[in-house]
């Protein structure tokens, strides 16, 4: 392995593989380093039993339909990603089920559109108005981020209209203000499962990205798992000549404060690079890997402000059977998520199991996912990882186990069967994320998303550390498949720069 490159990459994240993948192919020396034994972070698998979990992904945004592909699909085709992958079109965005509603909700823009006109016709000329402000929203978002790349842009606020009227405002004031319908508005607000945030604290501007993600592009799923996306950014790497080192990580990034040097490797091997990348979260990247002595002071200031988002505790099911035979009809199903939010939030802080949660069956896209007659489950809840490192040791398990005895119980009430058919199960929590990722709360998608850390308020990829970079869910545009990723190849923008 050389001793000296243009850049070197710490962690094979998303945001870490994309910029590597980025940088190679663009000529430059890379090495990738990763600590783990497998590429992804959170876009790994894992195996129990004769099953083969998906640790994170539900539903992939940006890809499109081979006529309309979308910004994240144009991105992987680019770097020479998408040639390696088969993606796998969905034809739901999701069901949502309480106690009082039941809603299949299907993909595409107009479609979905008028589903939902159908199902509450007096609320139809609302729902237009709202679907056309959501739209008008995301393209002066799009265009925002878009100028604050180019140092020449108009970015007064009269160029972005919509943005400035509801962008920044909360979700839940905008949707009261323009929806009346109690049972719409909480099929509407079902994706602050995916945010984390409760209505009245989700900007209205992100909970539109997610909406406008899969009105533009109707979801996918990837053949192979999420496994096979961070694998072809790795064969993509070393294709381009760049090196990658699993089960090694970096030490310490050398530098004086003012520039970075290079890195010292967990096998105290000294590297000498023009540019760094980090894929570890900021706290890691400046607290103990440049060191206290050399992060200035503002940085530091700024991302200890920050607050650690949310965490989540999964339950990876193994089922003896076919979906069908539970019920089974949708892949993402938002459960007894959508009543009162601001309380399930509000105890997603404590041990209390939830009332709803994220089920996904994996077997509805892709048969295949598993072995015939069998079906993969992942169900997901929102939980913050303070109560659970404050657990003592010795009760864990038994706390884990009785939250999950209780997600279980709900499951079996909407998916008769369920139970009895479980073959394999394993049981994460936060601090499960914490282990794995170093991620502080095991925050999943970085700092929480409130009104003051989304959008172009969110952590900037360049340091004041000359040739040190960010890039991460902690960065701009925030946490997902598609904005990680995002973050590399800008972060990767910012280093081509800096090697020019």
């Amino acid at each position: 392995m050389p001793k000296k490159y243009d850049a070197v990459v710490i962690g094979a994240g998303l945001g870490g593989l994309s910029a590597a993948t980025l940088l190679a192919r663009s000529g430059k020396s890379v090495l990738l380093l990763e600590r783990h034994n497998i590429p992804g972070g959170y876009a790994t698998t894992f195996c129990r039993g004769r099953f083969e979990f998906d640790i994170s992904l539900h539903e992939l945004s940006g890809i499109g339909p081979p006529e309309d592909r979308g910004d994240l699909y144009k991105y992987l085709e680019m770097v020479g990603v998408t040639e390696k992958l088969n993606f796998l079109p969905m034809p739901d965005l999701f069901r949502v089920a309480d106690n009082d509603i039941d809603m299949t909700i299907p993909a595409g823009r107009d479609t979905s559109q008028e589903y939902l006109m159908d199902q509450f016709p007096k609320e139809a000329e609302k729902i237009d108005t709202f679907f056309e402000v959501m739209r008008d929203v995301m393209n002066d978002f799009r265009g925002i981020l878009g100028g604050a790349a180019n140092p020449g842009a108009d970015l007064s606020p009269d160029k972005f209209p919509g943005y400035v009227k509801y962008g920044m405002k909360p979700w839940g004031e905008v949707l009261d203000g323009m929806i009346e319908d109690d049972k719409l508005k909480k099929v509407l607000s079902a994706y602050w499962g995916y945010l984390g945030l409760p209505p009245s604290k989700l900007p209205f501007h992100l909970m539109t990205a997610v909406w406008e993600s899969f009105l533009d592009t109707p979801p996918n799923h990837i053949r192979g798992r999420c496994q096979a996306l961070s694998n072809a950014f790795i064969e993509v790497i070393t294709e381009h000549g760049g090196d990658v080192k699993f089960n090694c990580g970096a030490k310490k990034i050398l530098t004086d404060g003012k520039s970075i040097s290079g890195v010292i490797t967990d096998e105290d091997e000294e590297i000498s690079a023009k540019v760094v990348i980090s894929n570890a979260n900021p706290h890691t990247t400046l607290i103990d890997l440049v060191g206290m002595e050399h992060a200035p002071k503002k940085i530091l200031k700024d991302i200890t402000s920050r607050v650690p988002g949310f965490s989540t505790v999964n339950l990876y099911v193994g089922l003896s059977c076919p979906p069908e035979t539970i019920g089974a009809a949708v892949h993402e199903n938002f459960i007894n998520m959508a009543g009162d939010i601001e309380n399930m939030w509000e105890e997603s802080f404590t041990l209390k199991p939830p009332k709803g949660f994220l089920l996904t069956c994996y077997n509805v896209t892709d048969p295949e996912f598993s072995p015939p007659g069998t079906s993969v489950v992942v169900i997901t809840s929102s939980a913050y990882a303070r109560p659970w490192y404050l657990l003592p040791p010795e009760r864990y398990v038994e706390e884990k186990n009785a939250y999950a005895a209780a997600i279980l119980d709900i499951a079996e009430e909407y998916y008769p069967g369920f139970k009895e058919h479980i073959e394999v199960i394993e049981v994460a929590t936060p601090i499960t994320n914490m282990r794995y990722t170093g991620n502080p709360g095991g925050a999943i998608y970085g700092s929480e998303q409130y009104l003051s850390d989304s959008g172009m308020l969110r952590l900037r990829h360049k340091t004041p550390i000359g040739g040190l970079f960010f890039a991460s869910a902690w960065t701009i545009p925030g946490g997902g498949y598609q904005p990680s990723i995002s973050s590399g190849s800008i972060a990767a923008g910012r280093a081509l720069a800096k090697l020019s």
